[in-house]
């Protein structure tokens, strides 16, 4: 009999699976509700073999409240460790169309993806965007099996607009591109990019992942996440490397491990002030970092100000009560848009009867504050309509 391998944990809405080989399929169910879970269980376990071509396996489940995509990733997971000639036999089951280049993204909401407690429901926060990570937040050595669960989520849920956050293509990140492709998301957040070169390796391995999967090409977005210091010097480059990107964000944490550096206001402004310049540059959006300090909303607030002073269209979340705070701070206040729609009905008139001078209240008004104006009630609209 081969080594048993281990997927999953015993945590709440999570399932731990143990399969070892066996002469026939045997499945073997531990869960609260014994009578009344078994054969909901057992039907997505043997569904699930049977997707994978597996006849001869024991498959054991104790059960702590997963959902049935939960349970198809850890036996698939455990599956294929046990039997690594298997390949993924999922196909996406959700519709999921491609986003719009330029949607609001106000915030993006992180979620570890090795978690099945704090993914579920994790499209009902309100978070215009949601951030699903297979990089820093995934030990070592669950990094094959989370690729496999996060592709479950993605081909059982329904997002706004979801983003999956790969391991550098050296490391992980093609297996886990392969893996996830399969449920479509929306975009491909690159961690520690530090070249154009980095956006159009990712690129091309998406394109021929697309093509694979009958993809619509170039509709799988990506959003390098700038982080070291040789990212930031490269921001222009990163942010006009390839077509597909269309936000980039800025890592905080890991840049001033990488400077040495304190985090506060004054030793990260030279870095924002670089990557929201080379972002608006070439006309796409930019997030700014995460603020880690869940208990200090004063400061997210005060720290999302800055960011969105400097140009900033948004900011990273990692709790789902960040995410008000953070709209609030990135959506045109209703004086903002008075004023705005005052300046663009004064511009409207002045058209009207010729004028080439518009003034509102004795003050001139130029084509920068005209345009800004303009974005304002754009902005407004996106808002009003919930983002998507």
């Amino acid at each position: 009999m081969s080594e048993a391998q281990v997927v999953g944990s015993d945590a709440k809405s999570d399932c731990q699976v143990t399969v070892t080989t066996a002469p026939s399929l045997e499945i073997q169910i531990k869960a609260s509700n014994q009578q009344l879970l078994e054969p909901g269980i057992r039907a997505v376990v043997e569904k699930t073999a049977s997707a994978l071509g597996v006849s001869k396996a024991k498959v054991a489940i104790t059960d702590r409240g997963a959902l049935d995509y939960v349970i198809s990733g850890r036996v698939e997971a455990a599956l294929r460790l046990t039997f690594p000639e298997l390949t993924s036999a999922t196909s996406q089951s959700i519709p999921r169309e491609a986003s719009e280049r330029h949607r609001i993204r106000r915030s993006r909401l992180y979620a570890p993806g090795n978690n099945p407690r704090l993914l579920i429901g994790l499209e009902l926060h309100g978070a215009d965007c949601v951030v699903v990570d297979l990089e820093d937040s995934v030990p070592l050595s669950e990094k094959r099996a989370t690729r496999i669960l996060v592709k479950y989520i993605l081909t059982a849920v329904k997002f706004p607009e979801v983003w999956v956050r790969i391991n550098a293509l050296d490391t992980y990140g093609r297996d886990d591109l392969a893996e996830i492709l399969r449920g479509r998301p929306h975009g491909i957040c690159l961690p520690k990019a530090e070249s154009s070169a980095d956006v159009i390796s990712l690129s091309k391995e998406i394109e021929e992942l697309e093509s694979s999967y009958g993809i619509s090409s170039g509709t799988t977005y990506i959003m390098p996440i700038i982080e070291t210091a040789r990212g930031v010097l490269h921001s222009e480059e990163i942010a006009s490397a390839d077509q597909r990107v269309v936000i980039i964000a800025f890592g905080a944490e890991d840049f001033t491990r990488d400077m040495g550096a304190r985090r506060t206001e004054k030793s990260l402004l030279f870095a924002r002030s670089m990557i929201v310049t080379a972002a608006k540059a070439v006309g796409i959006q930019v997030s700014d970092t995460v603020y880690s300090n869940l208990d200090d909303e004063k400061g997210l607030i005060a720290e999302a100000k800055q960011a969105r002073n400097l140009g900033f269209d948004g900011k990273g979340v990692i709790n789902p009560r960040q995410i008000e705070p953070i709209h609030a701070v990135f959506s045109p206040t209703e004086q903002e848009t008075e004023e705005a729609r005052q300046i663009v009905a004064a511009a409207e008139e002045a058209e009207e009867h010729g004028l080439g001078a518009i003034a509102i209240e004795g003050k001139m008004i130029d084509k920068p504050v005209l345009a800004r104006a303009q974005q304002t009630l754009e902005l407004a609209a996106l808002v009003n309509k919930g983002g998507w």
